[in-house]
């Protein structure tokens, strides 16, 4: 078990930065600010998902995502997937 301390935690952040070529801006993201958050509050380390369950995740919370845009926009299955493959070709 690793003790935490700024000094330490400063360390690991700038490591992370420079081996994943991350913008220095990125430490004051809300969304990394807010997993350095959540993370802070475990009592027993913190479990990081790997490839194929991040995978699954993005692409069930993407699912989620166009299921609530189309029952906000109230248009059926093959109107919305239509307007999203549309949308996805012109861009």
């Amino acid at each position: 078990v690793v003790l935490y301390s700024d000094k330490l935690f400063r360390q690991a952040a700038i490591e992370w930065l420079v081996a994943i070529d991350q913008p220095i801006q990125a430490l004051e993201h809300p969304k990394f600010q807010e997993l350095i958050h959540v993370a802070s509050h475990t009592t027993n380390g913190v479990r990081i998902p790997g490839r194929k369950g991040t995978c699954a995740e993005i692409m069930r919370m993407f699912k989620n995502h166009l299921t609530r845009l189309r029952n906000t926009l109230n248009v059926s299955d093959v109107c919305f997937l239509t307007c999203c493959i549309l949308s996805h070709w012109a861009s």
